[in-house]
């Protein structure tokens, strides 16, 4: 979006206003904008990317319910969930309008897919036309192979929860504000980069941090470059911000049900703020951030960034600059709350994922910086994504990375990319023009690519080398994330898990009346492989404590201080639901739909129970 010194961005701007005539010259373009637009397909395929990321937790069936049936949500538990957190999700609008489009147009799992691919595509395409424009063809490749094969964004991409919409739409911002281009073209950018900052305050919490650090360095490079109409560039931010919020309250209106999304994000954000919940979502201590290897990832990067661009700071790129300095303060405003603050946004991997794409983004400008003295070589220049595509491969041909911490290895690995891109600055600095010269740079750029790749990936899907909980950690129970098999991993058993889930709704019906509250029974035995399940209906909230068919005095408690109007047996076999009947018996319990569903491997059995104590007439 700035102006910018590099060749590559000179030789853009030179072309920009030549008019092609010519069929044949079409062509070229035609066939890059295809190969850009269906390199997420390609990558699918090549990669064997997982399409699908295990739900680990309730959390992204609690999005999937307002996606699939939205309105039975609000009518059921609108009254209960008021006074707590429990509505956030239906105001993350910026990913929920457009998940819940895809699904309206396409249904359940092909709009989950519909909806991934536009994610994708947000991410990639920015990012390919900034590295292209600054580097190149071959560097435009480099920075979409980057973005796809990231274990981390894979993972993000996977489920229903909202980190796979900001990180796309922080990473596709942050490439719209650094674009090179001419000042006419300027506004097209900053708005496409603000609307896409807008889209991810209104998908999640932490997009808020990620999109006003990103505004705030945007206008601070600004401040010190370039100060040519900023105020009218800021007014032109606020002002796509606010309508495209006005845009959104509309149609969350039209497609979930709810045009004021605003006051119960902040209710949500204000109680989630009490000390008793910040007690238990964040954590006590700091010692578990050294089992964390992939936390390393981020300051490896932004330190092989900082070597790669060490110079004067007039001397930087303007566009570079607005990359690292974002990474960089991204990251910095995480690790500050995480630390000195009470929000866990790092601790918790569904908010740490999300600084994934600008991280991303800030590696491909660092390889595409240290390769560029391949750029004038027609064959030389394409080692460096041909190699970065081989390091997946690679991985995926024996995906088994022993667990480790920080130290040892773990730091070697993360010092890994600073070595090679030091190493690699000199190399570049002392090139010469004899063919030993040549061949002694063509391999040290294919040790840097492969050595920061390699060391980064390993980073990412190591194991923690400690068992569940972490010390410190107030959400011990949290299992890690599913990394190590985003690559080369099967997604089949979560694909079905996901088509059963997105069924309940039909099976469990509408709420005939305002306040005609569902909750569920299962067995506690097999709570790890119905998480797809009971996350629909907002458990372990709507569900009884005691595992099926054991009814406690605690859930005698609970059923006379919620009064449901509806019971939902859940379980893999059925086994004891007679017997879970039978203790209900003092609530006149009805049996009024059973079924078994099943869809490959996955199998869900299935009894919905009015309960005549608590329900209207008529209900079920």
């Amino acid at each position: 979006m700035l102006d910018t010194h590099s060749p590559a961005a000179e030789s853009s701007e030179s072309t920009e206003s030549t008019v092609v005539t010519p069929t044949r010259a079409t062509w070229p373009v035609v066939l890059e904008c295809c190969a850009v637009v269906l390199s997420p397909l390609v990558a699918y395929f090549v990669l064997r990317i997982r399409a699908m990321a295990p739900a680990i937790l309730p959390d992204p069936s609690m999005h999937t319910i307002y996606i699939v049936d939205p309105h039975d949500m609000f009518t059921r538990y609108t009254a209960v969930f008021q006074a707590t957190h429990r509505l956030r999700e239906s105001t993350e609008v910026g990913f929920l309008v457009p998940a819940r489009l895809a699904y309206l147009a396409f249904g359940a799992l092909p709009g989950f897919f519909v909806t991934r691919y536009f994610f994708a595509l947000i991410a990639i395409v920015p990012a390919y036309l900034l590295l292209r424009r600054l580097y190149g063809i071959p560097a435009g490749a480099l920075a979409i192979i980057v973005l796809l094969s990231s274990p981390v964004i894979i993972t993000a991409w996977g489920t229903d929860y909202p980190d796979s919409a900001v990180v796309s739409y922080v990473a596709g911002a942050v490439a719209c504000f650094a674009m090179p281009c001419r000042d006419r073209w300027r506004p097209a950018w900053l708005v496409l980069g603000a609307a896409l900052l807008t889209m991810s305050v209104w998908s999640h919490g932490v997009g808020f941090l990620l999109a006003s650090t990103s505004a705030a360095v945007y206008v601070a490079v600004r401040l010190g470059r370039d100060r040519r109409h900023l105020l009218w560039d800021i007014a032109l931010l606020a002002g796509v911000a606010a309508s495209l919020t006005l845009l959104l309250m509309v149609a969350s209106k039209f497609v979930i049900g709810q045009f004021d999304f605003i006051r119960p994000a902040l209710s949500a954000t204000a109680y989630l703020n009490k000390p008793k919940q910040t007690m238990f979502t964040h954590a006590s201590g700091r010692r578990w951030v050294l089992y964390v290897a992939y936390l390393l990832v981020p300051p490896s990067v932004i330190a092989a960034f900082a070597v790669t661009f060490t110079r004067k700071l007039r001397a930087i790129p303007t566009p570079q600059l607005v990359v690292g300095l974002a990474c960089t303060a991204q990251f910095a405003v995480f690790g500050y709350l995480q630390f000195f603050n009470h929000v866990q946004t790092l601790e918790q991997h569904y908010f740490s994922s999300t600084l994934w794409g600008v991280i991303s983004l800030a590696l491909a400008v660092t390889l595409a910086e240290l390769c560029r003295p391949l750029s004038a070589r027609p064959v030389a220049r394409w080692l460096p994504p041909a190699l970065l595509l081989a390091v997946p491969l690679a991985y995926e041909a024996d995906p088994h990375v022993p667990p480790f911490g920080w130290w040892r290895a773990g730091a070697a690995l993360a010092a890994i990319p600073v070595v090679l891109a030091g190493i690699m600055r000199l190399a570049g600095r002392g090139r010469g023009a004899h063919s030993a010269s040549r061949a002694w740079l063509v391999l040290a750029a294919a040790t840097t690519v492969v050595g920061m790749a390699g060391s980064l990936l390993i980073l990412t899907v190591v194991p923690w080398p400690l068992p569940a909980p972490l010390p410190g950690t107030a959400r011990a129970g949290d299992p890690a994330p599913a990394y190590a098999a985003a690559l080369g991993g099967s997604a089949t058993t979560l694909i079905d898990w996901y088509q059963l889930s997105a069924a309940l709704p039909s099976f469990a019906g509408n709420a005939t009346y305002q306040g005609e509250q569902l909750m569920m029974w299962y067995p506690r035995a097999q709570t790890s492989e119905l998480v797809p399940a009971i996350g629909m209906y907002h458990a372990p909230f709507n569900s009884l404590d005691s595992g099926l068919p054991t009814f406690t005095h605690l859930d005698l408690r609970e059923m006379e201080q919620r009064r449901p109007a509806e019971l939902l047996f859940l379980s893999t076999t059925g086994a004891r639901f007679t017997t879970a009947l039978r203790a209900l018996a003092r609530f006149q319990p009805h049996v009024v739909r059973t079924t078994v569903m099943r869809h490959g491997s996955a199998v869900l059995h299935l009894w919905l129970v009015v309960l005549g104590s608590y329900a209207h007439a008529g209900a079920g």
